[in-house]
């Protein structure tokens, strides 16, 4: 089983970007670590299982995928209350293979983090009061992140990361993961989106979700590309298997717990190879309702400017966050390739996104489900 580094605490004290730049800092140190945000992992809505389930579900099953394909520790960053928590999430990992370390802020900072991030601003205060409840004693280590920069955060965490794969790694390789029993549902309905980078695929799946959501469908969302960080290299097409058996894992974890729809949003090799397994899998269920965004030229180019300006959601892994000049006139050229000759999937509904925003682009999808 894979050491855990758990990256606990409120919302706005840094978990996510902590924790995904510890991923590169332990391969700067040579050890070949995961990452995911178990926020992830429990994008549902209106399903009988709670957050905390669907997070148990699915994290087997990554654990075991992100070993087979060279992880030697996971860094997960989620909420955690107190050791009965973390029991129900992870209940056949060993408490001493989990480093438990709890990022905490002042009340001022919480909800100036919140703010600034600009989306569920109105949960400051929730994210506050949530800070007083977390249980001193779950954390191994504490780092207050108040006045400090995430670089100087992740050099603190991967610190305490190596010593922990040591200790529980003992000069050896960790024991394989087992496989988990399969609990996995197929759901009735899967939406799959792609499209070239830069079009806005995520996006549109994550508003497609929302509106199934508040039209009272039992619905669940994955972006794939959020289940697939390994190492430094995190877009590779190496990494294409990973994301793809990964969605597949949160997929029907999410639809045995109720999810009617599980929209799933990826690259174009990712939604591949993820098809390529719906297609063997005699249990799979029906065919998928299957999109492929495209735009202009000009749209690519306005959109990953705006992404390159820190426009949009906060995206792990964004490479083209900070983008310029030559920079970033190679990524809207490799947008724009991408979307003119990379090959459609088959049986793909083209959307030209060029000129609507993205709940218009989320309502012709769920139209044409009709």
């Amino acid at each position: 089983m894979l050491p855990i580094i758990w990256l606990l605490g409120t919302s706005g004290v840094g978990k996510s970007t902590v924790g995904y730049r510890t991923l590169t800092h332990l391969a700067t140190a040579g050890v070949t670590a995961a990452f995911v945000d178990a926020d992830q992992l429990r994008l549902a809505s209106g399903t009988r299982a709670t957050e905390a389930d669907l997070i148990a579900a699915a994290l087997p099953s990554l654990i075991h995928n992100y070993q087979a394909h060279g992880a030697h520790a996971l860094i997960v960053a989620g909420l955690l209350d107190d050791t009965d928590h973390l029991t129900r999430l992870l209940p056949d990992v060993e408490r001493s293979r989990v480093l438990a370390i709890h990022l905490e802020a002042d009340s001022d900072t919480i909800r100036e983090r919140v703010d600034r991030r600009g989306w569920l601003t109105e949960l400051a205060d929730d994210a506050v009061d949530y800070a007083h409840r977390i249980a001193p004693e779950l954390a191994d280590l504490r780092l207050n992140t108040t006045g400090r920069t995430p670089t100087e955060l992740a050099d603190h965490v991967t610190d305490a990361a190596l010593t922990h794969i040591q200790q529980t790694s003992s000069g050896h390789l960790a024991t394989p993961a087992r496989r988990p029993p399969t609990t996995a549902t197929p759901p009735r309905r899967l939406v799959v989106i792609t499209g070239p980078g830069g079009v806005g695929v995520s996006t549109a799946g994550f508003q497609t979700f929302s509106l199934l959501a508040r039209a009272g469908e039992p619905v669940g969302y994955l972006d794939a590309h959020q289940l697939g960080f390994l190492g430094r290299h995190v877009r590779g097409d190496h990494l294409g298997p990973l994301r793809a058996a990964n969605a597949r894992a949160v997929a029907g974890c999410l639809a045995h717990g109720g999810a009617a729809t599980v929209v799933i949003t990826g690259d174009p090799r990712t939604i591949a190879l993820l098809l390529d397994a719906q297609h063997e899998d005699p249990d799979s269920g029906d065919s998928p309702a299957l999109f492929w965004l495209d735009a202009s030229a000009a749209a690519l180019a306005e959109r990953i400017t705006a992404r390159a300006q820190g426009g949009g959601p906060v995206i792990q892994g964004d490479h083209r966050l900070g983008l310029t000049n030559d920079a970033l006139a190679d990524a809207i050229a490799a947008a724009v390739h991408e979307s003119r000759h990379d090959p459609r999937p088959r049986g793909a509904r083209t959307i030209d996104t060029s000129d609507l925003d993205q709940r218009q682009i989320a309502e012709k999808m769920i139209s044409s489900l009709a």
